[in-house]
């Protein structure tokens, strides 16, 4: 019997060609489904540390202070949860329109849940933030689209996906800190902010020690990445 994995999904950055962000970051968390409820009351927790009411939404933008961001990410470490990250490098994307970015992009996130949950032998219901442009019908059809040209996802392992405000999944937000804690570890690339991430590395998924191809993909080439080559230095120091 296969086991059941929910995951969700955030971004951060600006996916804009040449313009905005230089990086654009596509996140997925990754639960088993018997240990949701129980990861979600980590988030009431760190909710209630930072005096945030528990109903509200937690946002990254919206905490100040690096203390108690690391304090976030220092309890994420300590979960039972994966996490893969496809970043991609909008300044070296010339031929893709701006608003095909999230669907061009997200197939390689598709194609590393869909490896992990073959490790794994689960199949994962996918929990996806919604944002203004977003269509499901668009997604679904581009994935299945150019599965057998570009990317290796198995559609069984692909239980079921759903769009969802981000206020309506604690675990959503969970992504959107992680996600936006990689963001700003490429923006302002320096000791202080690669601490977040060295703090999940454990959770980052991975094999044989190779983050760069599963858990921290990025798109197209890692060459034109001095931030991200920066990032895996310290990561590995």
């Amino acid at each position: 019997m296969n086991k059941e994995y929910n995951v969700y999904i955030d971004e951060a950055g600006d996916e804009g060609i040449k313009k905005g962000s230089k990086y654009f970051i596509i996140t997925a968390v990754v639960v088993k489904k018997e240990k949701d409820l129980e990861i979600s009351r980590y988030v009431d927790m760190i909710k209630k540390f930072l005096e945030i009411d528990i109903k509200k939404q937690l946002h990254w933008k919206l905490l100040k202070g690096f203390n108690n961001k690391i304090m976030i990410m220092n309890i994420t470490g300590d979960l039972d949860i994966k996490i893969v990250n496809v970043i991609v490098d909008t300044k070296s994307i010339n031929v893709i329109k701006p608003h095909d970015i999230y669907y061009y992009f997200s197939g390689y996130l598709y194609e590393r849940l869909c490896w992990l949950m073959k490790e794994e032998e689960g199949v994962c219901n996918i929990n996806i933030s919604s944002r203004g442009n977003l269509s499901l019908n668009k997604l679904e059809n581009y994935i299945r689209c150019n599965n057998n040209v570009r990317f290796e996802i198995d559609k069984k392992r692909i239980k079921s996906i759903k769009i969802i405000p981000n206020q309506k999944k604690k675990l959503l937000q969970l992504s959107d800190c992680c996600c936006s804690a990689l963001f700003q570890a490429l923006k302002y690339n320096n000791d202080m902010h690669f601490e977040y991430i060295d703090s999940i590395k454990e959770n980052i998924y991975s094999r044989n020690n190779n983050l760069i191809s599963y858990g921290l993909k990025i798109v197209p080439n890692i060459k034109n990445s001095i931030e991200l080559n920066n990032l895996l230095n310290y990561l590995t120091q």
